[in-house]
């Protein structure tokens, strides 16, 4: 079979025997794929450190029945300063994981690719600054120094992209809107507000914290920003959605 040729993030790598390799890679032309990386385990020349986590890297691969098989990866791009934060690195695994739990294999997506690649511009940008569309390199972050909060709206987001984000405007009970100045319960089990009149949630969201979560889920996701309290607030109940929803999703 011929050769193909795409850009790719890493999402899962697997040690397979004495030498070899098993990686999940995300291409922007050919979505999720598995492949085989040969003597990857026996020298790092073997990919030229290609196969790390939270880098873009251009690969050759053929596919195969089962797993198709690695011929070259080369890094495009790279994140150093990411990689020297301890809170960078668990968000941007975090959101690595994440994103193997939504994507099906051999379906393409390149939005969620290119998003992917946004994100991890931002989380690597150096201090406080983030590289966005539209924005020149070293530009204010909204963000800050918070990469939590980058990561749920990157979460939100991916959420967006495939039609499974909360209802965060409509009581899941009634149909009714809830007012946008009003506080809302919400319920992680219905994906949905749920009026007090009609057994309200577990979660109390602020009217601020339902609008900061349904603009994440827009692309312009990445300008959005979290106060502290806004964080705090909507973690926690997007973890719990998370965990109702798309885990039962990718499991099922």
């Amino acid at each position: 079979m011929t050769e193909l040729r795409d850009d790719a993030f890493l999402l899962r790598a697997v040690d397979y025997r004495d030498h070899d390799r098993i990686v999940t890679l995300l291409t922007r032309e050919h979505g999720a794929i598995g492949v085989m990386a040969r003597g990857a385990r026996r020298s790092r020349k073997r990919f030229g450190g290609a196969l790390e986590p939270f880098q873009r890297v251009a690969i050759t691969w053929k596919p195969g029945r089962g797993l198709g098989t690695l011929a070259e990866a080369v890094v495009r791009r790279s994140h150093p300063v990411l990689l020297g934060s301890l809170a960078k690195l668990r968000v941007a695994g975090e959101a690595t994981a994440f994103v193997r739990m939504l994507c099906a294999e051999g379906q393409a997506e390149p939005v969620v690719f290119d998003e992917l690649d946004r994100f991890f511009a931002h989380l690597g940008a150096p201090g406080e600054t983030a590289v966005s569309s539209g924005a020149p390199p070293g530009s204010p972050s909204p963000w800050g120094s918070d990469v939590a909060a980058l990561g749920l709206a990157f979460r939100m987001r991916l959420l967006g992209l495939f039609g499974a984000s909360p209802e965060l405007e409509v009581c899941g009970v009634s149909g009714l809107p809830c007012p946008d100045d009003r506080p809302a319960y919400f319920d992680p089990t219905r994906g949905t507000l749920v009026s007090r009149r009609h057994g309200g949630g577990p979660f109390l969201l602020a009217a601020s914290t339902r609008a900061r979560l349904r603009a994440a889920a827009s692309e312009d996701w990445a300008e959005v920003g979290f106060s502290a309290e806004e964080l705090e607030e909507a973690t926690p109940a997007i973890d719990a959605f998370v965990r109702e929803h798309v885990g039962a999703r990718s499991h099922g």
